[in-house]
């Protein structure tokens, strides 16, 4: 069984001969995970005279930090009026020359003895997260009730740009396409399910057929209390959903109300276990998720957080999970 084989089986819950894994421990993984370039920030990380840093990304946001690197908080934003929506331009996300470079190492990886699961990372990723990074949340909060129809005029325009990344990563040989919208707080979910039903959920629909017709799998990145609307994702063509923290809804749940049917792609959860946790906690939680999540004849893939030091995970939690993962008996 071959590494594409063996996640493809346990995304579909057929009896792959191991956990599939994704973990930075040297050793062979089951998946390239493609994230494509992107259209490059209008500034770089800039000294403030406040001592903290500022950058302008390729969507006009404006971001700050005290240290600079990849992560940051927005403080202006390019569309904080929704109602101007029609006069913003899209950065240029499906540019032809960041497929042809994913397309390279599709091709490298598929003529290789063992070939891998090609995950494909829409340049475009998110229909919430990217509308509230342009225009911030409060006001993407408001537009719901006082400017819905501009609302939808934008998250139609986003889901066009992810349309045509989907037919331009299927092009290029993927098995599966991800995005990423974090839907939950840490203890229920960011808006109604009514609100991510009228102005979400038909988006998601068309786009996961589309990706469905031209033979790839459906992932999904989010975060936070969204144990409610997985069964809403996994009937509107979801098959994968990564999450990075599950203890605010607990394994047995997530398993009672979705295991078997929806695929996981997780990390011990990052918030709890492996922030305050002992290695043996890591080694137990990592256990449990293969006896809950993964005991469906497959249902869970491994991974690590791929920013351990940002969460304040140590590399020997890292590597006790690690560990821990690839000793398992799936």
């Amino acid at each position: 069984m071959n590494s594409r084989e063996r996640v493809t089986r346990a995304i579909y819950f057929e009896g792959p001969d191991r956990l599939p894994h994704y973990l930075p421990d040297g050793k062979e993984n089951d998946l390239l995970w493609l994230w494509l370039d992107r259209p490059a920030d209008q500034q770089p990380w800039t000294p403030l005279p406040n001592g903290r840093q500022c950058k302008i990304d390729a969507w006009g946001v404006i971001w700050e930090t005290l240290g600079g690197g990849s992560f940051g908080e927005a403080v202006a934003w390019p569309l904080a009026d929704i109602t101007a929506q029609s006069n913003y331009p899209l950065p240029d996300i499906n540019n032809s020359a960041y497929f042809a470079a994913a397309q390279a190492l599709v091709e490298a990886n598929n003529a290789t003895a063992n070939p891998k699961y090609c995950l494909g990372v829409m340049p475009c990723s998110s229909l919430n997260e990217g509308t509230h990074n342009v225009m911030g949340l409060a006001n993407l909060f408001a537009a719901y009730y006082e400017h819905p129809d501009d609302l939808k005029a934008w998250l139609g325009r986003l889901a066009e740009a992810q349309r045509e990344s989907i037919q331009r990563l299927a092009g290029i040989g993927c098995d599966g396409v991800m995005g990423y919208d974090d839907w939950g707080l840490q203890d229920r979910l960011m808006i109604s399910p009514r609100l991510i039903e009228e102005f979400f959920m038909p988006h998601y629909r068309e786009n996961w057929a589309l990706a469905h017709a031209l033979g790839m799998d459906v992932w999904l990145h989010s975060c936070g209390y969204i144990i409610d609307i997985l069964p809403t994702l996994k009937a509107a063509g979801l098959n994968v959903i990564q999450q990075d923290q599950q203890e605010n809804m607990g394994l047995e749940n997530l398993d009672a109300r979705i295991g078997g049917r929806l695929a996981f792609w997780c990390p011990v959860d990052i918030q709890q276990t492996m922030a305050h946790g002992s290695m043996d906690d890591i080694r137990a939680y990592a256990r449990r998720m293969i006896a809950t999540l993964g005991a469906h004849n497959g249902g869970l893939i491994s991974m690590a957080y791929s920013s351990p030091e940002a969460v304040g995970q140590t590399p020997e939690k890292v590597a006790a999970m690690c560990a821990a993962f690839r000793d398992a008996v799936y």
